[in-house]
Order: structure tokens, then sequence, then C-alpha cells
């Protein structure tokens, strides 16, 4: 499903319809939190970085390419 990469961040296919945990499964809209992901930079100038998502049930972190 995912692999392991640099921190502890998983990286999964990006699919349609609702995003839900790769570990737990959870679809819970309220319980999965986005966040900016500092060490993925999509664009130098103007600086666009990309994102990274986690779950409030297990703690995953993640992101999807």
């Amino acid at each position: 499903m995912g692999e392991e990469s640099s921190g502890d961040i998983l990286t999964i296919e990006k699919h349609e319809g609702r995003r839900k945990c790769p570990k737990c499964n959870n679809e819970n809209p309220h319980m999965i939190y986005e966040s900016v992901d500092k060490s993925q930079i999509i664009m130098d100038y103007p600086r666009v970085y990309g994102k990274k998502y986690k779950c409030g049930q297990c703690g995953a972190e993640w992101r999807e390419v």
C-alpha cells in the first residue's frame, strides 16, 4: 500500500474519493489533519510546499503523490 520514507512518513498513491488513513482506514474527515510539508518543495519561486496528513486516531503521517 505505502512505503516508509524519511521521518517515518508514508508515501501513498493519490486516489479518488474520501481520504482515509493508510494504517487504520479511518475515513472521518474531522480526524484527518492536513499540514504543510516543508521537506517537499514543489516550486522554488514563489516557494510552494507539499502537504502531509496526520490521522487523529492512530497518529500515522503520510503524503500523497
